[in-house]
């Protein structure tokens, strides 16, 4: 399954090591390939690495379903980064906080019922073995990482019901991450199941091209992507954008955790990045 943990988890990690000797530069690197991290309590997470690129932010005045504040606009990612193949599950979150407040119980489901706060928190405590790396996504990354080189209104194959749980499918709760068609990059979930926090404060996207955006320095409301389990159609769509005061909890919230690259040789053998095994 996608969740490992306990003693299994540690032998992912420890094979994870052997192989991260052999990891070629992140400049070498192409969109799509799969890093295994160990966190802490002995569970795992499989990253996607995503390339430097540029893209169209937003959505297009023709697109159906679309809001005014989804202005499209030039996005230029200078840095590659890291994110979750999966929305970070049960498992991934109580064996890190020792605690799950979801409302939907199962373990290889998303977390969910959790802040913004609660993500920043969980973060924190997989940074003390990731050495600071370990962080939300931006707006503009998820975004990136959603559409995967496409500029259709959904990224991945076929109808929206083939990638994702919404309301239309969803009987009314969340289902166990990797029940769909991934996109083209290999994410799971990017629309439905649960709506996902991002790092950015909210605010009017510009008009104009932008470099490596990360939001406001301060704000009201925390972004959120990817609609969820309870929305519409036109509410899952890539450029779809909710705001939320950082604090709510809601069982149509949750989140995946993106890492910056960084060094692995600065990182304890045990929980360094590494290849699959």
């Amino acid at each position: 399954m996608k969740v490992k943990s306990g003693m299994l988890g540690l032998m992912v990690a420890a094979l994870c090591c052997v192989a991260s000797a052999e990891e070629p530069p992140a400049g070498a690197r192409k969109s799509g390939e799969i890093k295994t991290i160990a966190l802490p309590g002995g569970a795992t997470m499989e990253m996607v690495w995503c390339a430097p690129g540029e893209f169209v932010m937003g959505s297009p005045h023709s697109e159906v379903g679309r809001f005014e504040d989804e202005v499209p606009h030039k996005v230029t990612l200078t840095k590659g980064f890291w994110l979750g193949k999966y929305e970070v599950t049960q498992t991934q979150w109580e064996s890190v906080m020792r605690s799950n407040s979801s409302r939907f119980k199962n373990p290889n489901s998303p977390v969910e019922n959790i802040s913004w706060h609660d993500c920043e928190m969980f973060i924190k405590r997989v940074n003390t073995v990731l050495g600071g790396a370990a962080r939300l996504p931006t707006e503009a990354e998820w975004e990136y990482a959603c559409r995967a080189g496409s500029d259709a209104s959904v990224s991945g194959c076929g109808e929206l019901a083939d990638m994702a749980w919404y309301e239309s499918n969803s009987d009314n709760f969340t289902h166990e991450v990797g029940g769909k068609s991934p996109n083209a990059w290999g994410f799971y979930d990017m629309h439905g199941n649960v709506l996902e926090w991002c790092s950015d404060w909210f605010s009017t996207l510009s008009k104009n091209p932008v470099v490596d955006p990360k939001g406001p320095l301060s704000g009201s409301f925390k972004v959120l992507k990817g609609g969820c389990w309870f929305f519409y159609k036109r509410d899952c769509r890539c450029a779809y954008r909710l705001k939320r005061e950082p604090n709510l909890r809601n069982c149509i919230y949750g989140f995946r955790m993106a890492c910056s690259e960084y060094d692995s040789s600065t990182i304890p053998k045990n929980i360094r990045f590494g290849q699959r095994p």
